[in-house]
């Protein structure tokens, strides 16, 4: 490549308040709802739902999403914030709450180096599993980018020592088959990975709820009878990207299917690298 190539930033940002899909008793996709995508050149866009209700399953009193992107100087850096709020979330009278807001803030650098990101601003209010108060505590070291952004080595270590108390916690129980699929699905996070080899890392907003909800938690995941496993405040990060999704809902009672609430993503390139 010539060093003096010109370089062009491409953007890449979406986000949706609520979606999903349901396999029984029917098959059916659960339309996402207030999904919004941003230009590849950058600007601004948001959209709005009201009340919405999917078969008595899924329902929200109101969502809306916005996305925007721009050049803070001539040759960079470049910032994005992609916002998702979900408002009256009720899933099987299980899951509800007043309101959610999934919100990433991300700057890329002009050397190509990690993207920053802050996540101030994203919240659970109100939020109830089981007719329970979940009181999510949230990870202080995250939440630090409302006054520091936070970079890739932060969330791997993060996720680095969520994994490790998650698994503690698991084997605690002693029944091994009982928690044999959270250890399957989390236990890579704790092993010592290169991040130039490895590319992603998986880590939570969340490190755990409160005490007096029905059913087993596991850091970010509770696990009720006979409704399914829930997920909150999953992060996936990796080199140019991150995406957020506040709730993830894994239904395994009369209704099985997958459920997502609040969910943002923002991904740039330099072009050329």
């Amino acid at each position: 490549m010539r060093s003096d190539a010109k370089k062009t930033f491409y953007y890449h940002a979406d986000a949706n308040a609520l979606g999903g899909f349901i396999e029984k008793p029917f098959p059916r996709i659960i339309p996402s709802q207030a999904s919004v995508s941003l230009p590849v050149v950058g600007g601004l866009a948001t959209t709005r739902t009201e009340a919405f209700n999917f078969e008595e399953i899924v329902s929200c009193r109101s969502a809306y999403t916005r996305v925007s992107g721009s050049q803070i100087a001539q040759d960079g850096p470049w910032s994005m914030t992609v916002t998702s709020v979900v408002e009256g979330l009720n899933i099987l009278e299980v899951i509800t709450a007043e309101r959610l807001v999934a919100q990433v803030s991300v700057e890329y650098p002009r050397d190509d180096g990690y993207l920053e990101v802050s996540l101030a601003g994203s919240s659970f209010d109100g939020l109830r599993l089981g007719g329970c108060n979940a009181s999510p505590a949230l990870n202080a070291t995250l939440l630090c980018g409302a006054e520091a952004p936070i970079a890739l080595p932060v969330f791997q270590q993060t996720g680095r020592e969520q994994a490790g108390k998650m698994i503690s916690s698991a084997e605690k129980y002693g029944d091994r088959d009982a928690t044999r699929w959270l250890l399957e699905r989390f236990g890579w996070m704790d092993a010592d990975r290169e991040l130039d080899k490895d590319g992603c890392v998986l880590c939570s907003l969340v490190d755990g709820v409160g005490r007096a909800i029905p059913g087993r938690s596991f850091g970010h995941v509770v696990e009720i009878p006979d409704f399914g496993r829930i997920f909150l405040g999953e992060l996936l990060v990796c080199r140019h990207s991150i995406q957020l999704s506040l709730i993830r809902a894994e239904l395994g009672c009369g209704t099985s299917g997958q459920v997502n609430g609040g969910s943002a993503q923002a991904m740039g390139h330099m072009v050329p690298p």
